[in-house]
């Protein structure tokens, strides 16, 4: 495995700052909020935190026993919690969805397509789910697709129209899975990490990956396209290293960096790209 010099994270241990101050209580996933300027933050200990851009912590909203994967999509920041997909808008923090998905065993990690679709990744029973909801009165779910691996993270890749499946194994794969046609998971890249928690694509379609074991604890990955599974394994390019559970990742369009939760050391750290930084970014998420 190729390594160069790990990018410095900044973390931060949530010291009081003020009645609304909160803490990091086992961090599994992130958002990047654009017109605000917040990240989201999913604490599997209870609840949803929001970071201000100035780095205070205050709570997003407690009703949440412990969300896992989140996702913003029209307005709504959508948190998956024991088998539950909920909704709550992103301004008020009311919520306004709350669904039972049919068979749901472990949900995980989501992803959205940008316009009405949330796709669930459901680790302990091996598939995809997929919800609509145009329509919150009355969302529609079904089944994408079973998987042979274990999936944890997921991105919509748009250029491709699919999503990429991170699978929670050792030599994990990089599944993608088309939306255009038939929904086969395919291998796009066999890698030599083990454990893939998060994904997420940079602004050149760079896949970054947050993985339980690499060469040296857990540690960010970069897989530069254009990916090919011949040679059937992939090395991967190492940012960090050294990090301790790092989970759902988000890429921050505005900021042209990559937040890694590490939910086994209650911090969060954020690492360049090497983009730049953006002036605008997809408005779907308002």
């Amino acid at each position: 495995m190729m390594i160069r010099s790990a990018t410095v994270a900044v973390l931060f241990a949530c010291a009081a700052a003020g009645a609304a101050a909160q803490s990091l209580d086992g961090p599994e996933s992130i958002e990047f909020h654009p017109r605000s300027g917040r990240y989201f933050i999913g604490n599997t200990g209870g609840g949803i935190l929001q970071r201000a851009p100035d780095g205070t912590l205050s709570t997003f909203t407690d009703a949440p026993a412990s969300p896992y994967g989140i996702e913003l999509l029209g307005g709504v920041l959508y948190a998956l919690d024991s088998g539950h997909l909920k909704g709550y808008d992103v301004d008020s923090a009311e919520p306004v969805l709350d669904l039972a998905i049919d068979g749901a065993s472990f949900l995980n990690g989501i992803t959205s397509d940008g316009a009405h679709t949330l796709y669930l990744s459901d680790f302990g029973a091996k598939k995809i789910h997929r919800v609509d909801v145009a329509d919150l009165a009355a969302p529609v779910q079904s089944e994408l697709t079973p998987t042979a691996q274990t999936p944890n993270g997921l991105v919509y890749d748009r250029a491709g129209n699919r999503l990429l499946v991170a699978t929670w194994t050792g030599n994990a794969k990089i599944l993608e899975i088309p939306l255009d046609g038939s929904p086969t998971p395919a291998t796009l890249i066999q890698t030599q990490l083990g454990s893939i928690d998060g994904i997420a694509l940079d602004c050149a379609g760079r896949i970054f990956v947050a993985a339980w074991s690499c060469d040296n604890g857990g540690c960010l990955a970069r897989f530069d396209p254009p990916f090919a599974s011949d040679p059937p394994t992939a090395a991967a390019e190492v940012i960090a290293d050294g990090l301790s559970g790092p989970a759902d990742i988000d890429y921050n369009r505005i900021g042209g960096e990559i937040a890694v939760p590490q939910s086994n050391a209650d911090a969060i750290g954020f690492h360049a790209t090497g983009c730049e930084a953006a002036a605008f970014a997809d408005d779907f998420e308002r």
